[in-house]
């Protein structure tokens, strides 16, 4: 049977069939090609017009076939250590350096050409430069955000490993400050996010790192953070890092019932190598987004929005700060293939980012002031973050927010802070003043588009009824109405419609004027995978632990639900990434 994804939800939705496949096992060739008989999100023949609940439980995708095994005769090499870590991303890289630092024997091979990671912010609870900056924050005073956190989340996430995260977050990333600095790398501690009603307010809690030559922590600071680590491993603790070499398939004994003993791997000249773990193999392969297939099974909600935006092919394993794709799904595939479960939370949670685009008081949130769909009609209580704002964009008539304010709205505030600034400013990011962003706001106009950031188309007018004219697309005349509206709620300092804080009510009557319109989001990842349980062991559909076999990274499965959204700026490098790698590499080394 093979079916083309758009069959396949059609005859899923009219059976209920796609409910079910939140428990559904997936795995991927390493050619990404569809075998015979298998369903691809591209496949278009042979498709019925309603896939039965049976037909369903029958059908295989492609990347659910596995390739058949190295001969042993073809096998170049074999490497024996007690811990092999596939992968020499962030999580990876934390991993080994966390066990060999104990004494455990470790080897890391990745795909990619040298140590890889994106973004920079790692969020802790309790860190020392938290408690030297006078910031009260511990696992206590972060109860409020951290429910606020799993009630957005549904509670599908797996509470344990959230706890395991925030009781070790301090001590995590102290650990991890005192190695980047022996790096010659500095901290800094990004500043917190204020939210006028108190629901997403949290506290600095974004360490990270840079250099006097890169001084963009936020943005650039993980691949130097994964380059220390890495340097680490090899420089302090004698470890070995192959690069250039691709997981093909795990080794599981006892006919895929047994301990998972290694991996067949592939390196750049064609070659095959097996390295056998005597205790553990850790994937840490990264995330599945350049797999159409498992995007379309697994992820469906942001396949449907991104897939035109999403490239395929061949893939680039150096891939960093790209919002086209990133992994394959090499581990997921890997580990499914010798009876791994998918991860229990459906569907697979993207990270997405984007809002409405305007002045943003606070790096992360979405434009505070007037936000207008097509129609010219408002849409939502303004007053969240960028990733809810990214999410109300998707959902509005063809996916396009426009945003409207003068030139008052600039002295709001007395600075406005960038992304990638410091509460202490000492990394060189500095926060801009009123006329510094007005400034900014007429050379985006100037140019047409926002020269930074999300690409918004700009304009600017010295009357309402001028800038509305230029704003391609809007319903003109309901438009008008809408600001006219907005203002008298803003005057009267109460918001009739949807009750945004009177705090950040603002009217829109000092010339220029200025408004955007974006249209979409910008997709960063998927975030999940296979079902790995507290101790970051992979499980089957039992829920019993693999032997042998462990994951980490953005692979980790039921850390997130809904979506990644960015109440807990850096959460994903600090949790998952960082503190609960750093717990594995440790309690590795104690086996």
């Amino acid at each position: 049977m093979e079916l083309n994804r758009r069959d396949f939800l059609k005859g899923a939705l009219a059976t209920g069939a796609l409910a079910a496949t939140g428990s559904a096992l997936a795995a991927c060739s390493p050619s990404g090609g569809a075998a015979s008989g298998a369903a691809s999100a591209g496949s278009a023949a042979g498709a019925s017009d309603v896939l039965t609940a049976d037909s369903y439980q029958q059908m295989k995708w492609s990347f659910e076939i596995p390739p058949e095994p190295v001969a042993d005769a073809d096998i170049a090499e074999t490497i024996t250590h007690d811990i092999v870590v596939v992968g020499a991303g962030m999580a990876g890289l934390c991993t080994a350096v966390s066990a060999a630092e104990q004494g455990a024997d470790v080897i890391v091979f990745s795909a990619s050409s040298k140590p890889i990671s994106r973004g920079g912010s790692n969020h802790a609870i309790g860190s020392k430069y938290q408690k030297a900056k006078g910031i009260d924050y511990s696992p206590e005073t972060a109860r409020e955000i951290v429910k606020a956190e799993q009630t957005a989340g549904t509670y599908l996430m797996d509470k344990k490993k959230w706890e395991r995260w925030i009781n070790h977050s301090g001590e995590s990333i102290d650990w991890t400050i005192d190695h980047m600095e022996k790096q010659g790398l500095k901290c800094c501690l990004e500043p917190g996010y204020y939210d006028p009603d108190g629901t997403i307010t949290v506290p600095p809690a974004s360490h990270n790192f840079y250099t006097d030559e890169q001084p963009f922590g936020a943005l650039y600071g993980a691949p130097l953070e994964a380059q220390a680590y890495a340097d680490i491993f090899t420089g302090d603790f004698g470890g070995e890092i192959h690069y250039k070499t691709v997981a093909q398939y795990l080794i599981r004994e006892d006919d895929n019932t047994g301990r998972v003993s290694g991996v067949v791997a592939q390196r750049e000249d064609g070659s095959y190598v097996k390295y056998v773990a005597n205790k553990a193999v850790v994937l840490a392969t990264g995330d599945f987004s350049k797999n159409p297939d498992m995007m379309a099974k697994y992820s469906p909600w942001a396949w449907e929005h991104f897939k035109d935006a999403l490239s395929f092919g061949d893939v680039d394993y150096d891939a960093e700060l790209v919002y086209s794709g990133l992994m394959p799904g090499d581990g997921q595939k890997m580990g499914l293939w010798v009876g791994a479960a998918w991860q229990k939370t459906y569907p697979v949670p993207p990270m997405i980012n984007g809002g409405a685009s305007g002045p943003a008081h606070g790096v992360i949130s979405n434009f505070w002031g007037l936000n207008m769909d097509i129609h010219g009609e408002r849409y939502q209580n303004e007053c969240t973050n960028f990733a809810y704002g990214a999410i109300s964009v998707l959902q509005l008539p063809q996916k396009t927010a426009y945003a409207v304010w003068d030139k008052a709205y600039a002295y709001t505030q007395d600075e406005w802070e960038q992304f990638g600034c410091c509460i202490d400013h000492e990394n060189g990011i500095m926060p801009l003043t009123p006329d510094e962003v007005i400034a900014s706001w007429d050379k985006n106009a100037e140019g047409g588009k926002e020269s930074i950031g999300t690409g918004a188309t700009y304009y600017k007018a010295d009357t309402i009824e001028e800038l509305v004219k230029q704003m391609d697309g809007i319903d003109q005349e309901q438009a008008l109405a809408t600001i006219k509206q907005y203002n008298e709620y803003a005057e009267q300092g109460l918001d009739e419609q949807f009750h945004v804080n009177p705090e950040i009510l603002f009217p829109i009557s000092t010339p220029p004027f200025y408004a955007t319109k974006i249209t979409g989001a910008t997709f960063l990842t998927v975030c999940g995978g296979l079902r790995t349980d507290e101790n970051m062991q992979v499980c089957d559909e039992n829920d019993t632990p693999i032997e042998g076999l462990y994951n980490t990274g953005i692979m980790t499965g039921d850390f997130y639900a809904n979506t990644y959204n960015f109440v807990m700026p850096g959460q994903n490098l600090g949790a998952v990434c960082g503190t609960l790698s750093y717990l594995l590499g440790r309690d590795l080394a104690a086996l």
